[in-house]
C-alpha cells in the first residue's frame, strides 16, 4: 500500500495479518526484509504494518528540506498510521529503525503501546570514547560520498558498518550486494548524520513511558554494548535481553528465541 508524506512523496507500506496494531520499523539497507522471520509468527495473532522508509524497498529516495529522525522521519510513520486508521500500536524496530521509534514514543506517547527495541541506534547515549569511533566511521563514508561513485559510498558505507558478515564475502558476492544497494547511496549520508544529530539523554531514557522489551547481540558492535549498558544503568527496570554470539541483525539469526520473547511480552498487556 502506499500514501503521500507531506512533501508529496509516496510512502510504501505492507498490511499483513488481522489483530491488534503492530508497526514494523526497519534499519538502514535492509527493507521490510529485515523482519522476514518474524511476519509468519507475528500475523497470526497481529495486523502488521511494515513501512518501508524512504529509498528501500524500491520507494522515492527524496529526502525533504527537514529530514531527520526527530521530524520527517517520525512524521512518516504517523502519516503511515493515519492512513491505517491506527489510533494507537505496539511497536517492534531494529537499529535506526529503533530510534524512530524511541523517538515516536517520546514526541506521541498515546499513540504508542509497548514497544521492542532491537539494537535501536542512540549514539549519543555513547561516551565520548565510544562515539569517537562512529563519527570517524561517519566522516570515511562521507568523504567517499564527496570523491567517489554511488557503488564507492555503499562499499565504504558497507567496509565501515556492516560487520563480519560482509567481511567475509568474497569480491564477487560483494559487487551483487552493492549492485542492489546503489540506489541507496543517495541517502546514506543523511541517514548517518541524522543518527549523530538525535538528542537524546539519560533523562529520555527515564522518561520513556511505554513498557519496553530490549534485545542486544552479545557479538554486535562494540558501541551497541554501550548503549545497552545505558539503558541498564537508567532504566533497570526494563527487561533487557542479550543473545550470546548473535549479531547486530540477532532476530533475523535466532527467531527461535527472539519470536517467543516478542509474544509473550506483547501478550502481557490487554488486546488494543
Amino acid at each position: 500500500r502506499s500514501v503521500y508524506a507531506d512533501d508529496g512523496i509516496e510512502l510504501q507500506y505492507e498490511v499483513l495479518g488481522d489483530g491488534p496494531a503492530i508497526v514494523l520499523l526497519h534499519g538502514a539497507l535492509v527493507g521490510r526484509a529485515a523482519f522476514s522471520r518474524q511476519r509468519k509468527v507475528l500475523a497470526e495473532k497481529y495486523r502488521l504494518i511494515l513501512v518501508s522508509e524512504r529509498a528501500h524497498d524500491g520507494s522515492d529516495a527524496t529526502l525533504p528540506e527537514d529530514y531527520g529522525f526527530a521530524t520527517s522521519e517520525v512524521r512518516d510513520v504517523v502519516t503511515v498510521m493515519d492512513a491505517e486508521k491506527v489510533e494507537r500500536t505496539h511497536v517492534i524496530a531494529h537499529s535506526s529503525g529503533g530510534a524512530t521509534a524511541f523517538l515516536l514514543a517520546r514526541q506521541h506517547p498515546q499513540r504508542v503501546d509497548r514497544l521492542v527495541l532491537i539494537e535501536p541506534t542512540l549514539h549519543n547515549l555513547l561516551p565520548p570514547e565510544g562515539l569517537a569511533p562512529v563519527v570517524s566511521d561517519f566522516e570515511a563514508i562521507k568523504r567517499a560520498r564527496e570523491t567517489g561513485s554511488d557503488e564507492a559510498t555503499m562499499r565504504a558505507c558497507m567496509d565501515t558498518i556492516a560487520g563480519d558478515a560482509w567481511r567475509a564475502l568474497d569480491d564477487d558476492a560483494k559487487t551483487k550486494r552493492l549492485t542492489k544497494l546503489v540506489p541507496m547511496a543517495s541517502i546514506v549520508v543523511p541517514h548517518l548524520k541524522g543518527l549523530l544529530e538525535i538528542e537524546v539523554s539519560p533523562a529520555d531514557l527515564i522518561a520513556l513511558a511505554a513498557p519496553t522489551l530490549l534485545f542486544y547481540g552479545g557479538a554486535s558492535f562494540d558501541f551497541e554494548a554501550l548503549i545497552a549498558a545505558a539503558w541498564s544503568r537508567h532504566r533497570p527496570d526494563i527487561e533487557l535481553i542479550t543473545i550470546a554470539g548473535a549479531s547486530h541483525n540477532l532476530h533475523h539469526e535466532h527467531p527461535d528465541v527472539v519470536n517467543p520473547l516478542i509474544i509473550d511480552f506483547l501478550d502481557t498487556t490487554p488486546r488494543l
